[in-house]
């Protein structure tokens, strides 16, 4: 059954005289003015007083049709948040138009105070009824425009009319119409910055100082070059009569023919070059550097701070084809947010001329991969073709099926895992126990778990047979701040500190100890037993604040 929450309420027109902090009365009388308390909703404050928060008589203010401007009632916006009309004092706003509800009357905008009236950004200011004229600020660009349409009149200044550039009037451009009849700069000098062009279209000739299409009456400096056209200097040429002389070029310079330096050569920029440069035992070639003796290539950068000193960057990605990494540094950062383990590709190299009907095939090594795994990206090498059999003696493949092509010597191609190799993936820890040299393991077991079928792992004393990682000792205990996971999960861990709970009863705190539990609702026999006296199942607290139920929450009468 249904419970039933019944609140304070009354058929009179006055409020209740007493009402309890947060308490409800209402009055439905059907009378309620503006000058009584009829058709009101109250609710108590905390000094016990009726304030009023809704009835009736409010909501009867709204009823009528939303966005319409109604009488003596409220205003209800529509589904697009507006009225169809609205007034203020004498002004009318109705539709995208602001009029004065008397002819003859002005239409003013002021800004209080040192306010100011403020278009928009990307807003127009027009002049005509067809925007013969427009004025709108351009945000993205930080400027004002002028346009205006085909055929309108145009910006016009009138005769001798300044127009100052500065705070101070430092600058200005006008027409003087009355002495001059010409267009004159005064007050600041004019500089344009780089990059800008000054171009005289006028042809007038020039005959002496006061005609031709640019007269200067003062003189004229150039700090930088002049041109004159292209220059060509046939036949030898020397530039400089002592070497202490010197030549700089700043622009892009092409030898044709051979260039030969006498003395000391200092290149301090770029040098650009096509083909094999090398330098005592070091090549470079394309974008390969390799050694012309030995197998070792050192990159040391301090040399004077010896094998530990020095630092080198490499920026992009690092990848390393060898079969052995080592690491010697005390420690080591990486900064990566991901750390991938037991890549399934893995890139060989043909060390031999392998010919086309042929299975076999000699590689650089043989590590990480196995039978099974499927070969891609070699040419002469059918599709679908696997991995057969290794000998890692000789680190020669046999093939599942021959070539259709010979597989020259150094040619490249890809191996993707295919078979599984039931190795584990993880970490191996080294460390010494004040007794013996051990290691232990973190990571993913692949045969660990209760179904066998993997599970991740710590192996506190681990061994090591082939990439397959067991337990010699023990398996290491987890620890998270205080919580171990080897013990029983507490309270304060956010465990429950109980294994079982009552069917259907509502779970409540004990301080520190193990959650506690209230008996079931007693539906069959409401009001007996542990329930509340009368009750469809609310549920509430005693006096003592243990949590039982009820079935009603009554208000009364006033």
């Amino acid at each position: 059954m249904a419970s039933n929450i019944l609140i304070k309420r009354s058929t009179g027109a006055t409020a209740p005289g007493t009402i309890t902090y947060g308490e409800l009365a209402v009055t439905i009388g059907g009378n309620g003015t503006q000058a009584n308390a009829d058709d009101r909703l109250f609710v108590g404050d905390n000094n016990g007083a009726a304030q009023i928060v809704g009835g009736k008589y409010f909501t009867d203010m709204l009823d009528h049709v939303a966005g319409t401007l109604t009488g003596s009632s409220a205003v209800i916006v529509d589904s697009n948040s507006k009225v169809d009309n609205w007034n203020v004092d004498d002004i009318n706003i109705n539709g995208n138009t602001i009029t004065t509800g008397t002819a003859d009357t002005d239409v003013i905008l002021a800004a209080n105070g040192t306010g100011k009236i403020v278009i928009q950004d990307g807003q127009e200011l027009e002049f005509g009824t067809t925007g013969d004229l427009e004025f709108v600020f351009n945000d993205s660009d930080a400027v004002l425009d002028i346009k205006r349409a085909a055929g309108t009149p145009d910006l016009r200044v009138a005769d001798d009319v300044r127009l100052y550039f500065g705070t101070n009037k430092d600058g200005g451009i006008r027409y003087d119409e009355t002495s001059l009849d010409k267009v004159r700069v005064d007050g600041a000098d004019w500089e344009f910055d780089n990059q800008v062009a000054v171009k005289i279209a006028d042809s007038t000739a020039s005959t002496n100082s006061t005609s031709g299409a640019l007269q200067v009456v003062g003189g004229v400096g150039v700090g930088g070059k002049v041109s004159a056209g292209s220059l060509l200097v046939e036949g030898d040429a020397q530039i400089g009569d002592a070497p202490g002389d010197a030549l700089t070029v700043n622009s892009t310079t092409t030898f044709q023919n051979g260039v030969t330096f006498n003395g000391t050569t200092t290149i301090q920029g770029n040098i650009g070059q096509t083909g094999e440069f090398t330098i005592d035992q070091l090549k470079m070639d394309g974008n390969v550097i390799s050694t012309t003796a030995g197998t070792e290539m050192i990159i040391d950068p301090y040399p004077a701070g010896g094998d530990a000193a020095g630092l080198v960057i490499i920026k992009g990605d690092l990848q390393i084809d060898g079969t052995t990494t080592t690491v010697n540094s005390a420690e080591m950062s990486v900064n990566d947010p991901t750390i991938a383990l037991g890549d399934p590709t893995t890139v060989l190299t043909n060390t031999s001329s392998s010919a086309s009907g042929q299975a076999d095939v000699v590689v650089d090594k043989v590590t990480g991969i196995s039978a099974g795994d499927s070969i891609t990206s070699a040419s002469g090498v059918p599709g679908s073709t696997t991995i057969a059999s290794i000998n890692t003696g000789t680190k020669t493949l046999t093939l599942s099926a021959n070539l259709t092509g010979t597989l020259a010597a150094g040619t490249t191609f890809t191996v993707t895992r295919s078979a599984n190799d039931a190795l584990d993936r993880g970490v191996k820890i080294h460390y010494y126990d004040g007794s013996n040299s051990k290691f232990g393991f973190f990571g993913f077991d692949r045969s660990g778990g209760a179904d066998g079928l993997g599970a991740w792992t710590f192996i506190e004393n681990a061994s090591d047979t082939g990439g397959v990682f067991g337990v010699t000792g023990q398996r290491g205990t987890v620890v998270l701040g205080d919580l171990e996971l080897d013990t029983d999960l507490e309270v304060q861990f956010g465990g429950t500190g109980a294994s079982t709970f009552t069917t259907n009863g509502i779970i409540y705190g004990n301080t520190a100890g193990a959650l506690q539990v209230t008996a079931a609702a007693n539906i069959a026999s409401p009001g007996t037993g542990t329930d509340a006296t009368t009750s469809y199942q609310i549920l509430t607290v005693t006096s003592a604040g243990v949590p039982v139920w009820t079935n009603t929450i009554d208000g009364g009468t006033f």
